[in-house]
């Protein structure tokens, strides 16, 4: 995720973004952003974690605090490469999947989605919790919305109360109820706004009258 972070950080350089920037990282974004953050301090104002186990240990595998024995299932799961799999990812991720979606849907979803570069991006589900140790996960100091659903089966919401403790006072851990993994799907308007009240309704008002004057 720090490779990826870079990246994006190359992509904002390109639009000539160079500051008070705000990220927002939804599950595997959730670590791209937060390495964003922690390489990048200067350039990022805010950040949103939504869902993203950035606090995980490799022991929490083997510790059974996951609803998968091993990474091998996990991202077997997260890739799915047959309409059972896909269906048993919706029951996952979704608190109320749907009653029945045709295999045809389901085929062309994973055609499009879960086909390219599968084998590289089941390696980057496969890396997160290599040597990880929440000791060696760097603190950031920008304002952080921590955003979780109660459900959440993917990434049980113990891990958002974990990177609340890690960081601190400079943190808010908003909880969103009867929701799962992928409640930016299913709870959209609650999601938006506690997103809006974060990133917009918290700044400063614009001094128009003084930006007038100045012309």
């Amino acid at each position: 995720e720090g490779f990826q972070a870079q990246c994006l950080m190359r992509l904002m350089e390109a639009h000539s973004v160079t500051s008070s920037l705000s990220v927002v990282g939804l599950s595997y974004g959730g670590f791209v952003a937060y390495s964003m953050v922690a390489q990048f301090p200067a350039v990022v104002e805010k950040v949103v974690i939504v869902s993203a186990a950035v606090c995980m240990e490799e022991r929490d595998i083997v510790e059974g605090r996951f609803n998968v024995p091993s990474l091998e299932v996990a991202a077997e799961l997260l890739l799915p490469q047959t309409p059972e799999k896909l269906k048993e990812l919706m029951n996952m991720t979704l608190t109320k999947p749907p009653k029945f979606v045709p295999n045809c849907f389901l085929y062309d979803f994973i055609q499009a989605m879960c086909t390219e570069y599968r084998e590289e991006r089941k390696e980057l589900i496969l890396a997160i919790p290599k040597d990880r140790k929440i000791t060696d996960i760097p603190k950031i100091t920008q304002p952080t919305s921590i955003i979780w659903g109660d459900k959440d089966q993917v990434f049980p919401v113990e891990f958002a109360y974990r990177l609340k403790s890690h960081l601190g006072g400079n943190a808010q851990l908003v909880v969103i109820k009867n929701a799962g993994h992928a409640f930016n799907m299913e709870k959209q308007k609650e999601f938006y706004r506690h997103l809006k009240a974060f990133l917009v309704d918290s700044r400063p008002p614009t001094n128009t009258s003084a930006n007038e004057n100045g012309k």
